[in-house]
């Protein structure tokens, strides 16, 4: 088998190897990353609909106090309570009634929920709305057992068929004892509709499951699996993970326990969901170790042809070579490229002709026995591998159970991909106020309490572009030096907004703000600037350093030119204030920022 050939199966043998192996480690490590998404998206689900329950419900309990809490309502109830309904009482009644009726009939409460409704054994129920059934027995509800019992705290009723109601609706309830002989109750009601709105998950493919501690069903977004999600509840906390289910179903499932209210948040789905990905991923693998293969196979086609070029040239000359033709001179070039080769062939030259001087001075020889040692260098390259610190970082917090570290570790990898991808200079306003989420975080790990933030964005401006890490810069400074001789609570408010055909992006903060000679020399040095980036735009840019206002300014007027709109301002009420914009119908040139 010739050398070329040889030297053809060894490549193509390490590169079918390198392909192989590059193709598992592709798809392991993209399957581990599809399953932990699908982890951490089950867990946000879940905490997310547990936080979202327990607002609704409070709202919902906060109605009883706001109408328990008003005296006129709170005498009107007594007067029932006490009274003896007949001829000389009935107009007390009547006026208690229409003043109960008064109160819980406010816009605020008729736009967020959909009844409420006083009982009492002296009266027939009163609801903010006259759609009610008349003569029902409040004793007969589903809730009344639990009511009698819970006196001190609330009593929550899942989604039911509202029996005060004329129509067949689905309602959510909170009742309340009214403390007092003889007092009655206080059920607020939401609406099914109401209630999937403000549970709803992104995930359409997400069942959603909440219930009691005593098993049963609160709410249902779909058809749950009932076994399964009793099997869960009974456990307390549920973290993220794969669980069994009956007929050998398994699902992706997390659930939430809130002791306060004692109920479960589940929200789980079936693992053949993520099949797709998984598929998509095996087919992106073998399109990816077909291409290495190709790859790799006409690179060593192109590359050992190259390289035994000048080995099949020496070969040539070496076949040619006898002693007729010793005297012939036949210089061998084998290019730069080849310096080896090339080394090869001046010892041949040399050895030609000590071979013909030897001849001449020994004719009796007959035979001349010549060896020839190459010391070849070969360059070994020992491959270093770079471990992720962060990765690391964040496997010992899941080690040692700590979240918080797997989030700070999650967050400072977003950070440092955004801020380290130099392929794009520019980005939207959405991926940096992004960016700055993940800031605002980090900030909240070391500053805790001491720093409150909110970000706002109008999607109509969500894809506007940006030079990148200006958002960022702008609202380090306020925190870097807007509160150097402050101790109080860092607030910063980030915006993004539209007026008319302007967009414009303001951060502020409650700090010390700026000192009248900082903000005129401030104002001097973008004056000076401008004039610099229009006169001789080079080599301004090369002297602009560091990541400060300048820096900032310098990168957004070499993009947007006239049209930037730049402004800092001290606010009335304390603290800083800077707005930047630019008009949404301006062409954006490609600049060099």
């Amino acid at each position: 088998m010739k050398f070329q050939a040889k030297m053809r199966i060894v490549y193509i043998v390490l590169g079918i190897l390198a392909a192989v192996v590059s193709g598992c480690i592709y798809y392991s490590t993209s399957a581990d990353k599809i399953y932990e998404r699908e982890m951490h998206n089950l867990s946000f689900s879940a905490s997310q609909l547990n936080q979202q329950y327990d607002e609704m419900i409070k709202s919902m309990e906060d109605i009883s106090y706001y109408l328990l809490s008003d005296a006129d309502m709170l005498a009107a109830i007594t007067s029932i309570s006490s009274m003896v309904r007949s001829e000389n009482t009935e107009n007390y009644f009547q006026d208690a009634e229409k003043e109960i009726r008064t109160r819980q009939n406010n816009d605020y409460i008729r736009k967020r929920f959909y009844r409420v409704i006083f009982c009492n054994d002296n009266c027939d129920p009163i609801g903010n709305n006259e759609d009610i059934r008349r003569g029902v027995n409040y004793k007969e509800m589903p809730w009344y057992e639990k009511a009698e019992k819970n006196t001190d705290t609330y009593t929550t009723i899942g989604l039911h068929w509202d029996p005060w109601g004329l129509e067949d609706v689905q309602v959510f309830s909170v009742i309340k004892q009214i403390q007092g002989k003889n007092m009655g109750y206080i059920e607020v009601q939401q609406s099914v509709d109401k209630v999937r709105e403000k549970l709803r998950t992104a995930d359409e493919d997400l069942k959603v499951c909440l219930m009691n501690g005593e098993g049963e069903l609160l709410y249902w977004n779909t058809q749950v699996d009932m076994e399964f999600c009793r099997s869960l509840c009974g456990r307390g906390e549920a973290a993220a993970g794969r669980f069994p289910g009956r007929d050998g179903t398994e699902y992706l499932a997390a659930g939430v326990y809130n002791e306060e209210a004692e109920t479960m948040v589940l929200v789980y789905k079936n693992s053949s969901i993520i099949q797709d990905d998984m598929m998509h991923i095996m087919s992106m693998t073998l399109f990816l170790v077909g291409a290495m293969l190709l790859f790799s196979m006409l690179y060593v086609a192109i590359s050992t042809r190259h390289l035994t070029k000048s080995m099949i040239q020496l070969q040539n000359v070496l076949e040619n070579t006898s002693l007729e033709t010793l005297n012939r001179s036949e210089p061998l070039e084998f290019g730069n490229e080849n310096d080896e080769f090339q080394q090869i062939g001046q010892v041949y030259e040399e050895m030609r002709s000590r071979l013909r001087r030897a001849i001449a001075r020994e004719s009796q020889l007959l035979t001349l026995q010549l060896q020839a040692q190459f010391d070849m260098l070969q360059a070994q390259v020992n491959p270093h591998f770079i471990y992720n610190a962060l990765n690391v970082i964040s496997s010992r917090g899941i080690l040692d159970d700590d979240e918080v570290i797997c989030d700070m570790c999650d967050d400072l990898a977003g950070l440092l991909r955004y801020s380290t991808d130099t392929k794009e200079k520019y980005a939207s306003i959405k991926a940096e106020l992004m960016y700055l989420e993940l800031y605002f975080s980090l900030l909240k790990y070391r500053y805790e309490h001491k720093l409150e933030y909110t970000i706002g964005l109008e999607e109509s401006i969500a894809g506007q572009r940006v030079p990148k890490l200006v958002i960022q810069q702008l609202a380090e400074n306020s925190i870097n030096h807007g509160y150097a001789n402050s101790s109080k609570v860092m607030k910063l408010s980030v915006a993004g907004y539209q007026e008319g055909r302007y967009w414009y992006i303001r951060i502020r903060d409650n700090g010390e703000g700026f000192s009248g000679e900082v903000l005129e020399r401030l104002t001097e040095e973008i004056a000076k600037l401008k004039q610099d980036l229009l006169d001789n735009r080079q080599n301004v840019e090369m002297k602009i350093g560091g990541m400060g206002i300048l820096n900032t300014y310098a990168r957004l007027y070499l993009l947007y030119g006239e049209d930037l709109i730049f402004r800092i301002t001290n606010r009335e009420e304390g603290g800083a204030e800077i707005l930047i914009g630019c008009n949404r119908s301006a062409i954006q040139e490609e600049r060099n920022v």
